[in-house]
Formats: structure tokens, C-alpha cells, sequence
């Protein structure tokens, strides 16, 4: 399956400037979050957005054509 992925803040300067923070990825049926999280070596924390609606459950199964967008928290004093 297919799934549009768009990276923002720190996660973003990973990706060509060209990408503008968006790439498509190939996952086999039933992956999940944690299963993309871990192709794209993403080990810091992270808000994660699938087709608009905030995900807390990283152990969710992707479908085809879903767009998923992480998100790096930002802390400040």
C-alpha cells in the first residue's frame, strides 16, 4: 500500500528542499504507525496526524492512500 507522509520542524530538513517535507511511502497491508516510524528511523517523540485527525495509538493499522503528518513537540520555558 501507499501512504503520503509530510514532515515538519526538524523532521522536514531530512528530505531534499525540493520534497517540500512530503514523500510517498510503500508499506505492506496491515503496517502501522510504529511500523513507519520505524522505516523512517524516527526515534524522538512525535505528534502524529492521520488524514487530518490526531493519533495516539501508534499500533493503529494504515490503509492504502492515508497522509500522514509528524509532528516534533516543541518545549520552551
Amino acid at each position: 500500500m501507499q501512504i503520503t507522509v509530510v514532515l515538519f520542524g526538524m523532521l522536514r530538513e531530512r528530505l531534499a528542499k525540493e520534497s517540500r517535507g512530503r514523500l510517498t511511502v510503500e508499506l505492506p497491508e496491515a503496517a502501522t504507525i510504529q511500523d513507519l516510524l520505524e522505516l523512517l528511523d524516527a526515534r524522538m517523540r512525535l505528534t502524529c496526524f492521520v488524514n487530518g485527525e490526531n493519533e495516539r495509538n501508534f499500533d493503529r493499522p494504515l490503509k492504502d492512500g492515508d497522509e500522514i503528518q509528524l509532528i516534533q513537540p516543541i518545549g520552551g520555558g
